[in-house]
Order: C-alpha cells, then structure tokens, then sequence
C-alpha cells in the first residue's frame, strides 16, 4: 500500500498594490468661474493622451474626470500640484483606485450596483 503525502511550502505572498486616483470635478471648476477651469482643460488632455485620464460623469458644464491610476504619493503629490495650480481643494480628491470606476459620491471600495453600467 503506498501513499502519496503532498508537502505545502508557504509562500510569501506579496499584496497587489494599493493605487491611487485623483478625482476632479471639473462641474465645480467651471461654475466657480476661475482661471483653473481653463487651466485643467488644457492640462488634462495630457492625462488622456497617455491613457491616464477617464470620465465619470459628464455634464454640459463640465465633466468629473479621474487621473491614475498612481501610487498614494503619487495621487498626493498629483492632488496638491493642482491645488497649488489654482485649482479650488474642493475640487480635487484622492481616493483609492478601482477597476470600475464609481461615481464620485459613492464610497464603496468594491463596485456597487449604482455604480456600475446597465447590463444589456
């Protein structure tokens, strides 16, 4: 009689990275009526470019627009660049990243049944 024993090694597992997003209401920018609006406009062509960009939410006064995903200082750094831009801390908010993206009042991590795009 023989047996077959399997030995388990534990291997280190190292967790996915946490990335980051930068979320800018560009609706907010627009009604404020500053320089920043025109300045985000034109800055954010170069996040779509690179494929850095993606919209949440548009509107004909705006757009809401998410830059990442990058790490958390990264986002940081990104967020407080624009800040520093001109553009109101209002506006801009970093948040973890997801693969799909949630509206910019959900708080949910995962994604949610609001959130996500009706199925056909």
């Amino acid at each position: 009689m023989t047996t077959t024993q399997q030995l388990a090694l534990p291997l280190p597992t190292t967790p996915p990275p946490d990335l980051w997003g930068v979320v800018v209401d560009g609706v907010l920018l627009n009604s404020l009526g500053t320089a920043a609006g025109n300045w985000w406009a034109k800055s954010a062509a170069q996040f779509h470019r690179s494929g850095k960009l993606r919209c949440l939410l548009v509107l004909p006064i705006g757009a809401v627009e998410e830059i990442g995903p990058f790490s958390r200082d990264d986002a940081e750094f990104a967020r407080d660049h624009l800040v520093e831009s001109g553009v109101h801390p209002r506006a801009v908010k970093a948040r973890r990243w997801t693969e799909q993206p949630h509206m910019p009042g959900c708080r949910k991590a995962k994604p949610c049944r609001l959130c996500a795009p009706p199925t056909a």
